[in-house]
């Protein structure tokens, strides 16, 4: 039975901020303490504030250290995107305890407008499967809901299919687990009725990859590359790419590396991956013959500061021939920003630098929160990366 709480005498007003938190309580006393919140909260001349949630963003924690980052997330997201934040943080127990916080949020520049309510569930001893349970009672109805996972993403896990079943988008970060766990999430979270679908998985739910999204300014400076002059054509002619990953070169083959090679090998078409040292050989979908795919580290790799920009991968070579003509093309990362070099037959040596700019992990997630629909690029590429995987571990 969950203790009972006194909103008088735990409701406080902190500038722009109005709390509330209290132990041993129920999901359902969490969702009366927001309204009496709402109730109770007002703007400087006495009128009450609207809600202006276009979402409900459901976050799940499973290390202490993620919760501050979730929280300052959410807030730092709070204009461009307000919402009912709830943040789940699972803690072990024998037995079945909630703790609870909630505060609602004004932005200063708001007039009459409440920004985002916020919400924080620590449940001890709670079941993985019913965590869904505790969320229900919190959800504005008719809003859509997403998923930040933050947790390794694992696609078996209890808990993450008790609270995905609830939403409608699941935004997880492949780059916190392993390249031979991609198999098993592009097969899970296969789209219904795809064709040939292995496992139906989560059936309705979109998702997206915030490993992917850290690859837009690579991706995008790739396809500018070959869009000038007539280099489009030596895709057809592609022999080899090798990815240089951000990690050592003993370190395994990141989730990055192999997202990226699924990027380009599915936009050509690429199938039956076999294995060869370092990578695989695919066969190209249009010209029908064998591309090597290669992965390595960097020599002396160190791990970046907080501070520092970093890319999901340091750099891509590129080699491929047209009857005499061929293309030696290589991009490699360097400070906040990229370094071409080519080498094509008829022209001069190009050394130039790129626009490569990497977004801050706050944009990152603010770009899949505006990402409603399918990504289909994505599903392929994830498809297409789970084939290279299979084939890197025979």
């Amino acid at each position: 039975m969950a203790a009972s709480v006194d909103p008088g005498r735990r409701l406080a007003a902190d500038g722009e901020v109005v709390r509330w938190s209290g132990k041993d309580v129920t999901a359902v006393s969490v969702a009366l303490r927001l309204l009496d919140l709402r109730q109770a909260a007002s703007d400087d001349d006495g009128y009450p504030l609207a809600r202006a949630s276009v979402m409900n963003l459901l976050v799940y924690a499973s290390e202490p250290s993620q919760i501050d980052v979730a929280i300052a997330t959410v807030d730092e997201l709070a204009l461009r995107h307000p919402s009912r934040a709830i943040v789940v943080a699972s803690r072990p127990g024998k037995t079945f305890a909630l703790d609870a916080e909630v505060a609602i949020h004004r932005h200063p520049l708001a007039t009459h407008g409440l920004v985002y309510e916020r919400a924080i569930l620590r449940p001890a001893g709670a079941d993985p499967e019913g965590l869904d349970t505790l969320v229900i009672p919190l959800l504005i109805p008719h809003l859509q809901s997403f998923l930040w996972w933050l947790a390794k993403p694992n696609p078996h896990d209890p808990a993450l299919q008790s609270l995905a079943g609830i939403c409608d988008r699941l935004i997880i970060d492949s780059s916190l687990g392993s390249a031979s766990e991609l198999h098993d999430i592009s097969e899970r979270l296969a789209p219904p009725g795809a064709a040939d679908p292995v496992t139906p998985g989560f059936g309705r739910l979109v998702m997206g990859d915030m490993t992917w999204t850290r690859l837009d300014a690579f991706r995008g400076a790739l396809a500018r590359i070959f869009d000038e002059g007539d280099r489009a054509e030596f895709l057809d002619g592609l022999q080899s790419v090798a990815i240089t990953g951000c990690r050592g070169l003993t370190h395994p083959v990141s989730p990055a590396e192999v997202l990226f090679a699924g990027w380009l090998s599915s936009r050509l078409g690429c199938t039956a991956p076999t294995w060869v040292p370092n990578g695989v050989s695919m066969r190209h979908g249009r010209a029908g013959h064998r591309v090597i795919f290669s992965f390595g580290g960097v020599r002396g790799y160190r791990s970046p500061r907080p501070s520092d920009v970093h890319y999901p991968i340091d750099g891509i070579r590129l080699v491929a021939g047209l009857g005499r003509r061929t293309l030696d093309l290589e991009l490699r990362c360097q400070g906040d920003g990229g370094r071409l070099t080519v080498k094509e037959s008829g022209h001069p040596l190009v050394r130039r630098a790129v626009p490569m700019a990497q977004p801050a992990e706050t944009e990152v997630l603010s770009r899949e929160l505006a990402r409603l629909g399918r990504d289909r690029i994505y599903e392929e590429a994830m498809a297409s990366a789970a084939l290279i995987q299979t084939g890197l571990t025979g």
